[in-house]
């Protein structure tokens, strides 16, 4: 008799039928794929998958409220930090996750100046984590704004 396949554990988000939609930003195809799938599995979020800041930026409207999780170094286009200063001119609200292979504190000081909620190392074994753990912050806030 073979065993259940045991299943990822979702965390209950209370979003019903309309859940909350990410936007991810990275030029890194496997993190994005991975990232995307852990959202998935652990808070039944969808993701949608940009390669670039220009690809987004074509797209992104002003009342999009979904959050974004940002890279911060791509091959072709802007950096994440000018990407980053476009989608708050054009959405001053929106919510931005600040992802980076880079360890330069620096550059997380000035993507949290421009705006972003967040700067997690990808590098670090626990990214996945951290950003989900921010997210559930972002949305516990976000809830006691309505009450």
């Amino acid at each position: 008799m073979s065993q259940p396949i045991e299943q990822p554990s979702k965390i209950n988000t209370e979003t019903g039928a309309d859940k909350s939609e990410v936007i991810i930003i990275d030029d890194d195809q496997s993190f994005s794929f991975m990232l995307k799938d852990y959202l998935q599995s652990t808070l039944d979020i969808k993701s949608e998958l940009f390669s670039n800041g220009n690809d987004f930026l074509s797209k992104y409207k002003s009342n999009d409220s979904r959050k974004i999780i940002l890279d911060y170094e791509f091959d072709v286009g802007p950096n994440g930090l000018v990407v980053l200063q476009l989608i708050k001119e054009i959405n001053p609200l929106a919510i931005i996750i600040v992802v980076s292979a880079q360890d330069d504190l620096e550059k997380a000081l000035e993507t949290i100046r421009q705006g972003a909620t967040d700067y997690f190392l990808k590098t670090n074994k626990t990214v996945f984590a951290n950003i989900v753990s921010s997210l559930l912050k972002l949305k516990e806030l976000e809830k006691n704004k309505l009450n």
